[in-house]
């Protein structure tokens, strides 16, 4: 009888899950930012703006960040004058509209990180 005798590095793995976490959350992050501000509110584009300046991708940290944007983001009617897709709600929204794509963009970038 063969016998075989398995070996496994869990250094090696960890190493390797952590990488691709590292690859995931920005590429994702980002993705989420793109998404949401196809169905963000515009007026004269602060909002929209905010959102590339105060997100921190390799954080996981998606940020609209002006003095009125957690009004905006829950409250009123959405104008469609500029952005006719404008939504409540709008980062979550893209994020179900387009999880597909989310899940995609997740697992290429955490490929990659792995190697």
């Amino acid at each position: 009888m063969m016998s075989i005798e398995v070996k496994s590095n869990i250094g090696s793995i960890k190493a390797k899950v952590k990488a691709g976490k590292a690859k995931m959350i920005p590429a994702v992050t980002e993705a989420v930012i793109e998404y949401g501000n196809i169905y963000v509110r515009v007026d004269q584009g602060q909002l929209e703006e905010s959102s590339y300046i105060k997100s921190q991708p390799e954080k996981g940290l998606a940020v609209w960040d002006t003095p009125y944007a957690k009004r905006m983001y829950y409250t009123g009617t959405p104008s469609r004058d500029v952005n006719p897709q404008a939504s409540l709600m709008w980062a979550d929204k893209g994020v179900k509209k387009h999880k597909k794509e989310l899940d995609k963009v997740a697992q290429n970038a955490f490929g990659k990180g792995m190697g």
